[in-house]
């Protein structure tokens, strides 16, 4: 059921949870589960935060980011909860350590979000995750404290472009002004988030930007980030975090595209709309997923081939 009151009673009437998010987790999946986390520990719940993947170095600043664990340590939980999610299988590993939980928490606002859960609280109208566990802890009458703000306001910060995307609706405004009035300070957590490069970030940003690719009909570009590159500057995947935004930021261009080669002979494929391609439904045609303007998938394929599926789908998604 999508019903935000039986959602608050499962948190009221039980005592350990567990939570996770997707994986390759950006701010929005770290801040949502964090905010949850830290507010039912604060109601005096165990809650465990467990994900795939590690904490992007921008965002281990987090209240909370210190506890998250990344191995299933054996122990079975009444509860699970699953939030900025589209579907169970894109939590990785830790998709087998939910399943083992009599009950299942869909938090979420991707339209492509399968419904899965016992309890369901998906609306893809909602800017960030972070706002729909906003919701929840209002619903609940949960005091927010500062460690639970800066997790909230992080959420919406980094899912709305830093307010840039047409997603920013005045919930967001609304929320993040309500966190920054408790006592959160903007700069500080700007300067955090975007202002703490690592050098060799930097000199992979060069690297990645000279793979600039525009389509013959200049309404699509592409970065391409190979393994060797990651290697070679010593990088994690969370230092690609953003880099698409600059081949969406060329005049004419209507969707961005970032190409990164995985393990295994497949590239994952990221979408930046402008709005008027629904790169959701792109994404959807690869098995992928997502919002209308920001999406991925996996592709199986060597660049070239994968390339052409790719800007043959978007040609043909243009209105």
């Amino acid at each position: 059921m999508n019903d935000i009151e039986a959602i608050c009673r499962v948190f009221r009437e039980n005592d350990r949870f567990l939570i996770a998010c997707h994986e390759n987790p950006e701010g929005d999946a770290i801040g949502s589960e964090l905010a949850l986390a830290l507010a039912l520990r604060r109601m005096g719940k165990t809650a465990t935060v467990l994900n795939a993947d590690p904490v992007p170095e921008n965002l281990k600043f987090l209240p909370g980011a210190d506890t998250i664990i990344f191995e299933d340590d054996g122990t079975d939980y009444p509860v699970s909860v699953v939030v900025d999610c589209g579907s169970p299988e894109r939590t990785g590993r830790v998709g087998a350590v939910l399943s083992r939980s009599p009950l299942l928490v869909n938090i979420d606002h991707h339209r492509t979000n399968g419904a899965h859960g016992d309890y369901r609280l998906v609306d893809p109208a909602a800017a960030a995750a972070g706002l729909l566990v906003h919701r929840i802890l209002v619903a609940m009458g949960q005091p927010v404290g500062l460690d639970v703000a800066l997790n909230i306001y992080v959420s919406v910060l980094t899912d709305t472009g830093s307010f840039h995307y047409s997603s920013a609706n005045p919930e967001a405004f609304h929320v993040a002004g309500e966190m920054v009035a408790l006592g959160i300070d903007p700069w500080k957590v700007s300067e955090q988030l975007f202002e703490s490069q690592e050098p060799n970030r930097v000199k992979l940003l060069g690297r990645v930007l000279d793979s600039l690719t525009l389509s013959p009909s200049g309404k699509f570009a592409s970065i391409t980030t190979t393994l060797k590159d990651l290697a070679e500057f010593s990088a994690t995947r969370d230092f690609l975090e953003g880099f698409i935004n600059y081949p969406r930021s060329i005049a004419g261009v209507e969707v961005a595209v970032s190409f990164r080669e995985e393990t295994g002979g497949n590239w994952r494929v990221s979408f930046r709309s402008k709005g008027r391609v629904d790169v959701a439904e792109v994404s959807s045609r690869f098995g992928g997923g997502g919002h209308r303007n920001a999406s991925g998938c996996t592709v199986d394929g060597t660049l070239s081939e994968v390339s052409r599926l790719v800007f043959g789908a978007l040609e043909s998604a243009l209105p």
